[in-house]
């Protein structure tokens, strides 16, 4: 895939130090408390920030292994109860639970969440917040998350490479990419488009680009592009 001249690539090996953190993380999630895991999670991705005076939360959504968060930024506060966003806390709990990723309640996750996470306008800083909004969504969401939790993301030609030879003669075909580094076109007026190379793992295996598309308010939509590999 030949890049365009507003298109950057992300060094794989830096890619893959933050998911070898992310993995790491996402064993370790019974260890934290709320919302120290979340904040801990921030930590990974170091392009990413939050203002002096600030810290994530979260609203826990159902319980059990249905359970999920809903993700919000406050005042960190020490000694007190901390407090919803007012925008937040006008919602009813039951209507947060059936309405995630609904259009008319983008504004409200805008302004309690993404406008508050900080990053460099550069591809490395729009890669790590295109990865991060879609690590934070599934922290502790297995049943809500499961699509993105099972993706094997694949930034090096090592990571690519060890697919293949797992799958042996599973292997229907290949045609290999000119680079394995992710991609990123950053967007004049904010946001952009990450690309990546992602592993299914299950039902119809194969490797494909995973699209991440970064609205300039703060949003990230995925979607499968081009197929790589295709295995039986």
């Amino acid at each position: 895939m030949a890049l365009t001249s507003r298109e950057h690539q992300v060094p794989g090996y830096r890619a893959e130090r933050i998911l070898d953190g992310v993995l790491r993380f996402r064993k370790s999630w019974s260890r934290y408390h709320r919302p120290d895991d979340v904040n801990h999670l921030l930590k990974l991705f170091p392009e990413l920030s939050l203002a002096r005076g600030l810290t994530l939360d979260y609203l826990l959504i159902g319980g059990g292994e249905a359970g999920w968060i809903w993700p919000y930024v406050r005042p960190a506060q020490k000694g007190l109860k901390a407090e919803l966003p007012p925008e937040l806390a006008a919602i009813p709990r039951d209507q947060l639970a059936t309405q995630r990723g609904d259009e008319a309640l983008k504004p409200l996750v805008t302004n309690t969440l993404y406008r508050y996470i900080e990053y460099e306008r550069t591809a490395m800083g729009l890669f790590e917040y295109a990865f991060f909004i879609n690590e934070l969504w599934a922290t502790k969401s297995a049943a809500k998350d499961a699509e993105w939790l099972e993706l094997q993301p694949l930034f090096t030609r090592w990571q690519f490479d060890a697919v293949l030879r797992k799958a042996g003669r599973a292997l229907v075909r290949v045609a290999r990419p000119d680079s394995y580094d992710p991609l990123v076109f950053l967007s004049p007026v904010g946001g952009g488009e990450v690309r990546f190379l992602v592993y299914h793992e299950r039902g119809w295996k194969r490797i494909a680009y995973l699209h991440c598309l970064v609205d300039p308010e703060g949003s990230v939509e995925r979607s499968e592009g081009e197929l790589i590999a295709n295995f039986n």
